[in-house]
Formats: C-alpha cells, sequence, structure tokens
C-alpha cells in the first residue's frame, strides 16, 4: 500500500473532523494499527487542529457565569435531594422542580421520573456529544481552515519559486557577461604577447609632462607595417565631457592617431609612418582634428 497517496487523499482529515463515512473511519482505524506512519499522521493534524482552537479560543462573557450560579442557587435544595443528585446522575433539576409543584416525596418524584426515562427513551440526551449544529459549524469552519492553509501556502511556494526564477537568470547573464570579458581579455593578453615577441615593433615610453607627472603609457609602433598599439596607460580619470586623443609628430607636426576608447590593455590606433614621436592630450569628447591639432592638455610624450 502507498501509505503516502493514502494520507495525501484528505481521508484522514475528514476522519479527523469526523466527516468521514462508518466504513472510512473504519479503514483509517484498522490502517492506523497497521501502518505508524498513519497514525502518526492522525495525531498531526488532531494537534493542528486542536492548536488553531485554542489560538482563537475566547473567554465567554463575566456575567454568564453568575447568571448560571443565580439560576442554580435561585431555590434551596435539600440534603436528602442533594445526595439523590449525586447518585443518581439522571435526576434533573427540571425534575425536581416538577416534585416539587406536585408535593411528591423524593423516593416517589424519583419512581416517576425513572419510569417517564423508561418510557420516552428518545429524550435522553448524552452529554458528551456536542449538538449537531454545533459539530456541523464546527466542520465547516475546519474546512475553511484547510483551504485556507492551502491557498496560503500555495502563494508562498509560487512566490518563491518566481523569485528563485529571477535569481536563476540574473546568475546566468552575469556569468555570460563574466565570460565575454574573459574571452576579450584573454585575447588582448594574447595580442600583446605576439607583438613583444615580434621583433620588428619598437617599445616607446611617454612619461608624464608637467599636467600629470605619474601619468604613463606604452606605444608599440611597427614601421615596416606602419602600425601602431598603445598599452600599459596609467593616465587620471577623464573628466564628463572629456577624452583623450593619440597624436603622432610628423615633419614636426601633429597628426591624429585616433580616440582612446575604453580601457582595454591594448588597444590598435591608426596606422602611421615617419613618426618620430607620440604624445596624448586630453580633449572634449569626439577630439580635434589634424588641421587643429591637439586644443587640450599634453599629459604624456616620447620620442621614437
Amino acid at each position: 500500500m502507498n501509505t503516502k497517496e493514502y494520507i495525501e487523499s484528505g481521508i484522514i482529515e475528514s476522519y479527523v473532523l469526523g466527516v468521514a463515512t462508518a466504513g472510512e473511519s473504519a479503514e483509517v482505524e484498522q490502517l492506523a494499527l497497521e501502518y505508524p506512519e498513519i497514525q502518526s499522521e492522525i495525531e498531526s493534524v488532531s494537534n493542528t487542529f486542536e492548536n488553531y482552537a485554542l489560538q482563537f479560543e475566547k473567554e465567554p462573557p463575566a456575567f454568564l457565569k453568575d447568571k448560571i450560579m443565580a439560576k442554580l442557587f435561585s431555590e434551596p435544595i435539600s440534603a436528602d435531594r442533594f445526595q439523590a443528585a449525586v447518585h443518581g446522575g439522571q435526576t434533573t433539576v427540571a425534575n425536581e422542580q416538577l416534585a416539587g409543584d406536585s408535593g411528591q416525596t423524593d423516593s416517589e418524584q424519583l419512581s416517576a421520573n425513572s419510569k417517564q426515562i423508561d418510557e420516552n427513551p428518545r429524550e435522553i440526551v448524552s452529554l458528551n456529544r456536542t449538538p449537531a449544529p454545533q459539530r456541523s459549524i464546527f466542520k465547516m469552519a475546519a474546512s475553511w481552515v484547510l483551504l485556507a492553509l492551502s491557498i496560503a501556502g500555495n502563494i508562498w511556494f509560487f512566490t518563491n519559486w518566481k523569485d528563485s526564477e529571477e535569481k536563476l537568470v540574473t546568475l546566468e547573464t552575469q556569468n555570460q557577461v563574466l565570460a565575454q570579458q574573459g574571452k576579450a581579455l584573454k585575447a588582448s593578453y594574447q595580442e600583446e604577447v605576439a607583438i613583444l615577441q615580434n621583433h620588428d615593433f619598437k617599445v616607446i615610453i611617454l612619461a608624464g609632462q608637467p599636467a600629470s607627472p605619474t601619468a604613463k603609457a606604452l606605444i608599440y609602433f611597427d614601421k615596416n607595417k606602419k602600425e601602431v598599439y598603445l598599452s600599459a596607460m596609467k593616465l587620471p580619470k577623464a573628466p564628463t565631457g572629456k577624452q583623450y586623443q593619440l597624436w603622432a609628430i610628423i615633419d614636426g607636426k601633429p597628426v591624429d592617431a585616433g580616440l582612446i576608447e575604453g580601457t582595454s590593455n591594448i588597444l590598435k590606433m591608426k596606422s602611421m609612418t615617419n613618426a618620430v614621436a607620440f604624445a596624448i592630450s586630453l580633449e572634449n569628447t569626439g577630439g580635434s582634428t589634424t588641421e587643429a591639432g591637439p586644443k587640450g592638455t599634453i599629459y604624456v610624450m616620447g620620442a621614437v
């Protein structure tokens, strides 16, 4: 038998609430003897309902106790009648009232009451049973509680599932970005290593100028292929609206060698020939032209 499916079927909740049929109740009780997990589930459900009832119980108003006590002690009760009531628990206050009104003795009234009870057994009410309307109300309330708990649980699980899914998507996106950055960085290093190993490239050190003495950069220059690479830049962060620009000094004039974009380890700049020096200036975003020359401050410079 699959006890998990049986427990999840809801039959145990119906049994605890008292709404299961006689056959279903007998089945649950028999299986509880055979399977400890079913007995454990019955106890768990019972405790849950009991805790809920205790949590939301309300104390009856104080005046109710006074009203009941006043009714009980409104008329005196003799010692004999009290003993008869104690030892003959089925005798009611109402029967004793009738006895007093008719003038009968306590023994005669007890005999009459017993005879009346024997003749009308349907009038006996068990003190251990909850009246049917109240039981129905309790069953309905318990059903609504179970429904509310089920809905709340589903909402909680759905919300946490959505949060986990969104976090997973975010992590996957971050991993993709990091992977792309790693590939670009690896390619940049491989390119720089290849340049350093190529004896056709000459390394030119661009030293800091009065505007920034600690600034520096490296130029890899191949005169034969007219290739220029910029690397190892240590420049102050460009302010908003400003941008660094590389210049090549050819025939005594500055020639635009390209705008410096990004912060990669190595940047390929414009092809140059016959350059005798290189410099970097801070220009307005978009840079300046060869005809106009550098308009901003020179930060680094070095001769070929």
